[in-house]
This record gives C-alpha cells, sequence and structure tokens, in this order.
C-alpha cells in the first residue's frame, strides 16, 4: 500500500489526508483494493459511528479511491474490494436520524454506490454487484433507495439476467412503495414472469397513484404479458385497460394490448363488447384499431349464436 494510505489510514491521520489529493492517480492505483480493506476495517469498529474524526479520514479515502478508480478505468480490478465494503454497509444502521441525516454507513454506501453502478454495462462488475444492491432496497433508507432504484433500472438494460434473479425483491420494493423499479419490471419479465404475474392485480391497483411515465412502464409490462398470450394473468386486467382507453396519454399502447389478446384469446374480450363500441363511438380517432377488435370478438360472437 503506498506510504501515504499507509499513513493516514494506519494512523487514522486526518491532517495528512487531504493530501492524498496532490498524488497521481497512476502512483495509487495498485494500492486501492488495499485502502478498502483497511477502510472496511475501520468503519467495522465498534466505536466508528462515534467517532468524528474516523469518519472524516475514511469520506476523503472513498471519494480520493473513487476518483482514481474512475479515472485509471481500474473498476473490474478493484470491485471485488469496493464491493465488499459496500456490502460490510449492510451490517450497519442505515436508516437517517430525526434530522434526516444519513448515518456513516448510509454515506459510504452512497459514495460507493455511484462509482460501482455507473458500470452497469460492465457484466463482471455488475455481477458483483446486483446480489448485494438489491439488499440495499429493504434496509430503511429512502434516498439510497432511490437513488439505487435509479441505478438498476440502468442496469436492466444491459443486465436483464442478472436482476432476473432478484425479482422477488424487485416485486416487494415496488408493492411496498417503490414505483421507480416499474421500469425494471418489462427488461426482467421474460426470464421470471412468475413472480410478477402472481402480483399483476396488486400491480394495477398502483396505476391511480403512479407518474405518467411510471404508468406507462406498467403498460409495457402488460403488453408484453399480451405478447407472451398470458390470458388468465390478463384476464381480470380487462376492465382496468377498457376503463384506460379513453386516457390520450395511453390509449395507443392499450389499443395495442386489447388488439393483442383480441387475436387469440377474443372470448375475454366478448362481455366487454358493447363497451368498446360505445368508447369508439365516443372517440373517433381510436376508431381503426378498434375496428380490429369489435371484428374479432364479433366472429366469436357468431360462432356462438350459429352453434
Amino acid at each position: 500500500m503506498h506510504h501515504l494510505f499507509r499513513l493516514v489510514l494506519g494512523q487514522k491521520d486526518l491532517s495528512r489526508a487531504g493530501d492524498l489529493f496532490s498524488l497521481n492517480d497512476s502512483e495509487i492505483e495498485e494500492s486501492l483494493s488495499e485502502a478498502l480493506e483497511q477502510i472496511k476495517i475501520i468503519s467495522s469498529s465498534s466505536d466508528y459511528q462515534s467517532n468524528g474524526d474516523d469518519q472524516a479520514v475514511v469520506e476523503i479515502c472513498i471519494s480520493r479511491i473513487t476518483t482514481a478508480i474512475r479515472e485509471t478505468e481500474s473498476i473490474e480490478k478493484h470491485g471485488e474490494a469496493l464491493v465488499a465494503l459496500w456490502e460490510s454497509c449492510l451490517e450497519h444502521n442505515l436508516r437517517p436520524s430525526g434530522k434526516d441525516e444519513d448515518t456513516p454507513h448510509a454515506k459510504i454506501a452512497s459514495d460507493i454506490m455511484s462509482c460501482i453502478l455507473q458500470n452497469y454495462n460492465r457484466l463482471p462488475v455488475m455481477a458483483l454487484a446486483v446480489p448485494v444492491a438489491v439488499k440495499f432496497l429493504q434496509r430503511g433508507n429512502k434516498e439510497l433507495c432511490r437513488n439505487m432504484s435509479s441505478y438498476l433500472s440502468l442496469a436492466a438494460i444491459a443486465n436483464a439476467d442478472l436482476l432476473a434473479e432478484h425479482t422477488d425483491a424487485i416485486m416487494k420494493s415496488i408493492l411496498q412503495g417503490n414505483s421507480m423499479l416499474l421500469r425494471v419490471l418489462p427488461s426482467v419479465y421474460e426470464a421470471q414472469p412468475q413472480p410478477i404475474n402472481s402480483h399483476v392485480m396488486e400491480l394495477v391497483a398502483l396505476m391511480c397513484q403512479l407518474e405518467p411515465t411510471e404508468q406507462y412502464h406498467l403498460l409495457r409490462l402488460l403488453q408484453i404479458m399480451a405478447r407472451r398470450k398470458e390470458s388468465m394473468v390478463l384476464q381480470d386486467c380487462i376492465p382496468f385497460l377498457i376503463g384506460h382507453l379513453k386516457d390520450p396519454t395511453h390509449s395507443d399502447i392499450v389499443l395495442n394490448i386489447l388488439t393483442e389478446i383480441s387475436s387469440y384469446e377474443p372470448a375475454a374480450l366478448s362481455n366487454f363488447l358493447p363497451t368498446l363500441k360505445e368508447i369508439g363511438t365516443s372517440f373517433p380517432s381510436l376508431m381503426g384499431q378498434m375496428a380490429r377488435i369489435y371484428g374479432a370478438v364479433g366472429r366469436l360472437n357468431e360462432t356462438y349464436q350459429k352453434g
């Protein structure tokens, strides 16, 4: 380990901690994993939460280390030590105090999180990070959870399979009010449909509480279900979908979902044909695509009548 890191961390010398920023990134890069291990020892000590000087030393060193990792692009080399320190924060209190101030370990977790998860397109890093990241969703720190959810949404773009392994934890967080993670569900659904299927009506019940972009992600999920011909899952959602045909913000995607259903399961829409026709009459802009639904359901009804 670089002698200055050894001095600052070994002796917890706050007066010299700032000198770390005078060193070149390349000069300390080889020392970063060892320095992270030493920080883990300090932050895990019994008096860390009450020792302001130790906290200041750790915060400065983490800032210097994460900067060096970014500048030298060495996240894959030091990812294991970085994630180990990050995970150790889960062993401590992360809930903010009455003044909404982060606890010492929540500060560490927050500083490390951005360094790790901004590398969402690097599979080896995400393989280490995602199993730890999802654990933070249940630790009672709303700001940490919100930021984590934002990064996980990015991670889902390139690493859906990794996130899919944790669909149960993601669903639990969403149903507890973390609606930001709704954008993850369309990405993980193909790999892990069952945990989502079993809670689809609970998701639908959230619709009125969601922002328009979050509503869109939920409807995208339902559209994927429709394409996969999840008739039994979507059956109870049809009144909800028809109710949203009148919403110009989402009418296009709702129409697509209903059209998809009518193409392979027109019986599911049969009882709603009068309502659909009434909506189509009231909203002429929907008539073109509505005609396809009328046709599919109408042909089914004619078959029943002949039979």
